[in-house]
C-alpha cells in the first residue's frame, strides 16, 4: 500500500519527530547533540528551511520549522537523517538504519505556533530529566530567551508578536513557559503529531478550503455514537 503523501503548504509552520529505531539511545553525549544541531543548521539552509525550535531528547528530536519550498522538510530531514545514521554507525561499529520509519510530521495553524514551540522547549521538563526550561541544554529555549543559544534559529512571525523589542519579547517568552500548558493541550499536540495530522483551528481550516483539511482532523477513538 503506498504512503500517503505529507500534508505541506509552504509558509506554515511544521512540527517533525524523529524517533530512534525501537527507541533505541540517538544522543548519548552533548557531542552528538552538537553534531546533529550542525548539521540542521546546514540541511536546512541547503534546502530552504526555517527552523523555529528544537528539542533533543535521548532517544527523539522534535523539531518546529517553516519551508520554503515543497521539498525542503523532507530532503532536510534526510539529508540530515542519513549524515547522522552514518555518524552513528561509525560511533557504535554497526550498519543499517537507526530511525524509527520516516518522520512524524504536524501542520500547525499560526495562531498555535507558540504553544508549539513551548511544547518542543519544555520536552525535557515533561519527561522528568530536568525541573525548568532554563536547565535544558539541548533545546532552542536559550535561542529565545536572549541566553547562549542557536544564532541560526529563525523567531516564527507569532514569536514577534510578543513584543516591540527583544528584551519584551524575551520576558513575555520567559512568562509564557513558566505558565505552563494545560494537560488536554498537550495531549492534543501530541496525538496530532504522531498520526501526522494538522494541528489546526476551524477558521483557518474555512481559509483553505482548497486543502480539503476536514479529512485530516483527528477523531475520536472508537465507534461513532448512536444519534
Amino acid at each position: 500500500m503506498a504512503r500517503k503523501a505529507r500534508l505541506v503548504i509552504v509558509g506554515q509552520a511544521m512540527h517533525l519527530l524523529v524517533r530512534g529505531h525501537n527507541r533505541q539511545i540517538i544522543f548519548s553525549h552533548d557531542a552528538d547533540c552538537r553534531i546533529y544541531l550542525d548539521w540542521l543548521r546546514d540541511a536546512a539552509k541547503e534546502f530552504g528551511c526555517a527552523v523555529h525550535a528544537y528539542a533533543l531528547m535521548p532517544n527523539h528530536a522534535h523539531v518546529l520549522a517553516t519551508p520554503r519550498f515543497e521539498y525542503s522538510l523532507s530532503k532536510t530531514m534526510q539529508s540530515l537523517g542519513r549524515r547522522y545514521a552514518q555518524y552513528i554507525n561509525r560511533q557504535q561499529g554497526t550498519s543499517g538504519t537507526i530511525w524509527e520509519g520516516r518522520f512524524c510530521s504536524s501542520l500547525i495553524d499560526p495562531m498555535y505556533a507558540l504553544r508549539v514551540q513551548r511544547y518542543i522547549e519544555l520536552n525535557p521538563v515533561r519527561a522528568g530529566l530536568e525541573s525548568r526550561a532554563e536547565d535544558c541544554k539541548n533545546t532552542s529555549y536559550q535561542s529565545h530567551i536572549g541566553g547562549k543559544g542557536e544564532t541560526w534559529i529563525t523567531d516564527h512571525p507569532s514569536f514577534w508578536g510578543l513584543g516591540n523589542t527583544p528584551f519584551e519579547r524575551q520576558l513575555a517568552w520567559v512568562a509564557f513557559v513558566r505558565e505552563g500548558a494545560p494537560h488536554h493541550e498537550d495531549r492534543a499536540i501530541t496525538e496530532h503529531l504522531i498520526r501526522s495530522r494538522p494541528w489546526v483551528s476551524p477558521e483557518f481550516i474555512k481559509q483553505n478550503p482548497k486543502m480539503s483539511l476536514n479529512q485530516w482532523q483527528v477523531k475520536p477513538r472508537g465507534r461513532p455514537k448512536k444519534l
